[in-house]
């Protein structure tokens, strides 16, 4: 990433030229700059364009170091350019990806609660020095503030009492130097002394700091204080090895993680004038990624062991898994990287020593948890739960109302259980009803370590839970006896603890989708995948009237009743005198096909059911004409409104029969009959339609045709018409269908809508006429004197497409005759709609004679031109 910034030639010890300044800045802003803390600096330096040096030879100006005042750099060497003054580029490094450093935020100061105190109580190992100051208080005989500062001989002087010598003694001597001799010398008068400001000391930052130079410092600053002035260490800065020099001599070593890790600031020091912090690039790294608390990059000292290198990371988490630790490491020899699996639950492991480029991983545990069992579905507690031996479902499953939900399915659940080491699964059907209400029985399963149990939810209320509750309490009713399942005692002390609390000790949240389809999938794809030769995958399939067809696991022993039971039951629909299996039969290497017909009845019968085997598929037909819940609706003009359950034959005179007949104000004429069939046949036109018209238009863009419509115009029209509805009606004659005309009395299908209106004895104009509206019906008027009614044509009138509409909205046009319609070719009748479209060909007078000016004025000129030849 590059920024644009602008450079300003600053020199804050000399004096700089108002014209060399870019806009805005004088002289005194640039004497106020240098007066403010850092922060504050490097603030409107940003805010005016202005870039801080990284690096400047300073002189150390011992006004600096005062108490309250921030460290700062003794000199600013800042250069501006008038000619470029926001567009010189300026390359950042880029940023590193991955785990950060540990520490390498530490003298951060954006997020650094490092500050510099030179407020700070002195210590009373203090030694005064030159530019320390003492405050004096005397009272008594004499009231006074004194402040006395060391010059440069060491001493100072005090008033009456002379100079006095305190350079190099510790706070706590001078102070009682000085208190000694004013109750000596000054009878009467005692003195309280206190340190006023600090001398500033001048020390050096080198090496890997960020902004490396020379510092005029408190003198009470330390190792940590002055890195924060200096920015902290750079990218590759040890934390581990800063050097604190003296006179050439290096007299302390700073280790930062002990600070960071222990709390140990021993190697902090207090600061000399002329010291030299030094920051080498560090030695070496090792990355510790995975379950550890503090996954981060390390800097070595030498001599760490992998415990240590733990310690650093905080430890595993709670998810870690040492036993499968994977140390990668540098080859010697400069090839590619060498994996090493770890144990480090061995003593001896965790003592060996790491060296620099090591990475370190910890895996996870992962959610597989031993000695358990789950439970999943349409239950209260989702999760997994403790396995013992002889643990049964009615263990899991005592109380129906507290353990599951209520649009539980109590007639068939699976308990999925791995078969061998290969982890292939079997699967187990069976009934919690029977489960809860004969515990102990073969009816409530004994459950194996790993093993699932699925709970399903009633069929047709899979993803309907708002409304599941009282219909599922009613279908439950059916199959369990009364009272019995929701009052079961628990005998077993073990089943109180095992229902309470999921093996995480927290309530597990179940998703809300517990339908066949979502909870099977995964089963179905496992057994699939696990199939081999001579052992086919173990699943069967259903179709036909049953709630859920589709496919299912096959079970140990299943028959076909329980097929039907898994796949939720039959429908009302259900043909039971016969059934269809199909079954593959293998001949000879190839599959043939059986297919044989039973009863239905008694392929239900526990007794006679038939066992199934892999890819069975059973057919469950239908009762020929079902139809229980066809309706047809009936509105309008009719004695008995309302909806009607009809069969199939069932005509418009037998509907109108059974709705008792119409009223004395009804009008068949105009009766309006809509199917559903046919409005979707309308919308699916329509957005045929739609596609024409875009394939139309993108054909005469590649192509020289005019297209006078914009790709706007043409997308507003298709999206109207692709949320298109169509109404669906289809234009009958009720009373020829009364009258007995067999093709006019046409069979009602379910969804269909009649709707009898009133009689109407009105006919209606509309479109290009004078005066639009409806006029009273009279026997024996014409087209011609009803558009006489409305006050005749527009000028912008089609008289040769006019057209009647019906009342049962069928459409008459009008024979045309030689100069125009014919008014009496259409007998009109009550409720009768005249239409008369807009001539879309019309121009007005003007301009059809403008025209025809123009042809003859071009003849003229044709036939002078000849006649001059």
């Amino acid at each position: 990433m590059r920024k644009w910034i602008g450079l300003v030639t600053v020199l804050v010890a000399g004096s700089v030229l108002a014209q060399s300044l870019p806009p805005g800045i004088s002289p005194q802003m640039l004497q106020a700059l240098k007066d403010m803390p850092p922060a504050q600096q490097a603030e409107l330096a940003r805010q005016y364009g202005i870039t801080l040096p990284s690096s400047a030879s300073a002189r150390v100006n011992d006004s600096l170091g005062a108490r309250g005042e921030p460290l700062v750099q003794g000199e600013y060497d800042l250069q501006y350019d008038p000619m470029y003054p926001l567009d010189f580029p300026v390359d950042e490094a880029p940023e590193q990806e991955g785990l950060n450093r540990f520490g390498a935020d530490l003298f951060n100061r954006e997020v650094s609660t490092f500050a510099p105190t030179d407020d700070a109580p002195v210590p009373e190992t203090y030694r005064l020095g030159v530019g320390d100051q003492l405050l004096v208080q005397l009272f008594g005989k004499e009231n006074e503030q004194l402040v006395l500062q060391v010059g440069r001989n060491g001493d100072v002087v005090f008033p009456k009492l002379g100079s006095i010598s305190l350079a190099g003694l510790t706070f706590e001597d001078a102070r009682a130097l000085v208190k000694t001799r004013v109750e000596q010398q000054l009878i009467g008068v005692n003195a309280v002394i206190s340190m006023g400001r600090l001398r500033a000391i001048g020390i050096f930052m080198a090496g890997e700091v960020s902004v490396p130079g020379s510092y005029s410092v408190s003198a009470l600053t330390t190792v940590t204080q002055a890195l924060f002035q200096a920015g902290g260490v750079s990218d590759i800065g040890s934390l581990r090895n800063i050097q604190v020099r003296r006179r050439g001599e290096t007299v302390a070593v700073f280790d930062a993680y002990e600070l960071l890790l222990q709390g140990d600031a021993t190697g902090d020091i207090r600061l000399q004038s002329g010291d030299v912090i030094f920051v080498p690039p560090y030695k070496a790294i090792i990355e510790v990624a995975g379950e550890v608390k503090r996954p981060m990059i390390f800097e070595l000292a030498g001599g760490e062991t992998i415990e240590s290198v733990l310690g650093m990371a905080g430890g595993f988490t709670q998810r870690a898994f040492p036993s499968l630790v994977v140390l990668t490491r540098l080859s010697s020899a400069g090839g590619l990287p060498a994996a090493i699996n770890l144990d480090l639950t061995s003593a001896d492991v965790l003592a060996e020593r790491v060296v620099g480029g090591d990475i370190l991983r910890i895996p996870s545990s992962g959610d597989q948890v031993s000695n358990s069992v789950s439970l999943e579905g349409a239950v209260t507690r989702a999760g997994e739960f403790g396995w013992y031996p002889g643990i049964r479902v009615s263990d899991l499953i005592n109380d129906v109302r507290a353990d599951l939900r209520l649009d539980a399915d109590l007639s068939s659940a699976l308990i999925v259980r791995y078969k061998n080491e290969l982890l292939d699964i079997e699967v187990e059907l069976f009934s919690i009803a029977d489960a809860v209400l004969q515990q102990g029985s073969d009816k409530d399963p004994i459950l194996k370590e790993f093993d699932r149990v699925l709970v399903f939810s009633l069929p047709g209320l899979d993803k309907e839970d708002g409304k599941a509750d009282d219909l599922a309490v009613n279908t439950n009713k059916k199959v369990l006896e009364s009272g019995k399942i929701l009052q079961t005692e628990q005998k077993d002390p073990r089943r109180t603890a095992l229902k309470a609390t999921t093996l995480s000790g927290e309530r597990v949240e179940a998703k809300s989708d517990y339908s066949r389809a979502t909870l099977l999938t995964p089963i179905l794809a496992k057994l699939r995948v696990q199939a081999k030769q001579n052992a086919p995958a173990q699943v069967v399939s259903i179709s036909g009237a049953v709630q859920i067809p589709g496919d299912y696991p096959l079970t140990s022993g299943m028959t076909m009743e329980g097929l039907v039971k898994l796949a939720g039951g039959l429908k009302d629909s259900a043909y039971m005198m016969a059934a269809e299996i199909r079954r593959l039969n293998s001949q000879q290497g190839n599959i043939v096909p059986m297919y044989q017909d039973v009863s239905l009845a008694r392929a239900l019968d526990p007794r006679t059911s038939v066992v199934l085997q892999s890819r069975d598929h059973i057919m469950i037909r239908d009762i020929p004409d079902w139809s229980p819940r066809d309706v047809v609706t009936v509105s309008g003009e009719v004695r008995f409104p309302g909806e009607y359950l009809i069969q199939k034959g069932e005509r418009l005179n037998d509907i109108i029969a059974r709705a008792g007949g119409f009223t004395s104000e009804a009008f068949p004429e105009g009766a309006i009959f809509t199917r559903e069939e046919v409005a979707k046949r309308e919308s699916e036109r329509a957005r045929q339609f739609v596609a024409d018209i875009r394939k139309t238009f993108a054909t005469r863009m590649l192509t020289q045709e005019t297209v006078s419509a914009s790709i706007v115009d043409v997308a507003e029209l298709t999206d109207s018409l692709e949320s298109f509805e169509g109404l669906g009606r289809l234009l009958i004659d009720l009373p020829a269908a009364l009258a007995g005309d067999s093709t006019a009395n046409i069979e009602v299908m379910d969804g269909d809508v009649l709707r009898v209106p009133k009689f109407n004895r009105s006919v209606t104009v509309v479109g290009e006429v004078q005066q639009a509206g409806s006029h009273i019906f009279r026997q024996g008027y014409s087209v011609q004197d009803y558009l006489g009614l409305s006050a005749g044509l527009t000028e912008r009138a089609n008289d040769k497409a006019i057209y009647v509409v019906r009342a049962n909205g069928s459409v008459r046009t009008l024979q045309q005759g030689w100069w125009r319609f014919s008014g009496t070719s259409v007998s009109m009748a009550p409720g009768d709609t005249i239409v008369v479209p807009v001539d879309t060909q019309y121009q007005e007078t003007l301009a059809s004679w403008r025209e025809i000016t123009q042809i003859i004025y071009q003849g003229l000129v044709s036939v002078a031109a000849v006649a001059n030849l």
